[in-house]
């Protein structure tokens, strides 16, 4: 164990009588049923809010007109170290679009979309036309409790399972079991990425810039990446929030102890779906989005755990390599880690309010 991780295990082990802190439910920066706050359009405009994104950087901006609003993205809130061509963040977009049309009905709404952007950096990438209509019931709480879980059993998936999962991608999917030729490849691969890119420290500084250790960031920025999302709960939860930093990221025993918890998730898992599209153009990109979001939300009630890992496809040793070695067509868009887990927990990123999504 490295020096860090013991100062986080004994911090740990001296904090334990503090039991479970329930850190969010306390200070209602993650809200579990969103609806009961907002109703109407900036009801709607959170739920979408929930979709995932690289960093928990939640990129994406809102600009409102009388009976539609733009989609784009917020250059502060960008990953250009990792993402350098914002095929993330269009992806991203994707998925908070599909949470806005399963949730509209829910706020009142009938809504139909349009991409307009012509790369991934452009200021709107997408139109969305609103009318009014009656409320009718939606199930927001999948999307209100859907969550990355990086901690997963080591059980193969059922077939059932495996096609459940698959069913969103109309073909542009496949499953690779964790003991496959294949899953060995992208598990060893997403190591060796990890690594690559824990020693890049402009990789790096962009990460640690988007944890918020202490509850005062968390409250600042509402959005990134908190211990809680990182799934270091309890008393060590506790500890890390209060002596960890910013420039703790930057040390060699963190870079050290953040490769050493990637081997052992990619030892622990059912297996993989790598998601594929028919190019990179920008249509393509957030129709790929929406379909990984739908999927996600329907994998709690199975209790399956999904976890982007997508570092194979930042690192130049990789991304032109991937798809050859594991025999698949088109550009690779995600690679998600998935198994089963004994418990699903609550919802815990930190989210941001409709207000500061908002923009013109």
């Amino acid at each position: 164990m490295t020096r860090r991780g013991a100062l986080w295990t004994a911090g740990g082990a001296a904090l334990a009588g503090l039991g479970g802190y329930a850190w969010f439910e306390r200070r209602g920066l993650v809200r579990a049923d969103f609806r009961r706050e907002k109703k109407g359009l900036m009801g709607l405009i959170e739920a979408a809010g929930m979709a995932p994104s690289g960093h928990n950087a939640q990129p994406w901006n809102v600009r409102l007109a009388e009976d539609s609003l733009r989609i784009g993205s917020d250059r502060g809130r960008w990953l250009p170290k990792v993402d350098p061509e914002n095929r993330e963040l269009a992806l991203s977009i994707g998925a908070f679009l599909e949470n806005f049309l399963q949730a509209a009905p829910g706020f009142g709404y009938a809504a139909e979309y349009g991409v307009t952007g012509l790369t991934p950096s452009d200021d709107e990438l997408i139109w969305v036309g609103l009318k009014k209509t009656a409320e009718r019931y939606v199930p927001l709480d999948r999307i209100a409790s859907r969550r990355t879980l990086r901690n997963q059993l080591g059980h193969e998936l059922s077939g059932a399972d495996v096609k459940h999962l698959l069913a969103a991608f109309d073909g542009k999917a496949a499953y690779f079991p964790a003991a496959s030729r294949e899953g060995r490849y992208l598990a060893a691969g997403t190591v060796e990425a990890n690594r690559m890119q824990a020693m890049r420290d402009d990789a790096q500084e962009e990460l640690a810039g988007r944890i918020r250790w202490s509850d005062a960031d968390a409250r600042l920025f509402r959005n990134g990446l908190t211990p809680e999302a990182m799934e270091i709960t309890g008393a060590a939860g506790w500890y890390v929030r209060h002596f960890m930093k910013r420039d703790s990221v930057m040390t060699a025993a963190f870079r050290d102890d953040s490769v050493a918890r990637v081997r052992a998730q990619v030892g622990a898992c059912g297996g993989w779906i790598v998601v594929t599209s028919l190019d990179s153009g920008v249509a393509q990109l957030i129709e790929t989005g929406r379909r990984v979001e739908r999927m996600w939300l329907g994998v709690r009630e199975r209790g399956i755990a999904v976890h982007p890992m997508t570092q194979m496809l930042e690192e130049s040793e990789f991304r032109d390599r991937v798809a050859g070695e594991i025999g698949v067509t088109g550009p690779i868009q995600f690679l998600l880690r998935v198994g089963y887990v004994d418990r699903y927990p609550a919802a815990v990123s930190l989210r941001m309010p409709a207000e500061r999504l908002i923009t013109g």
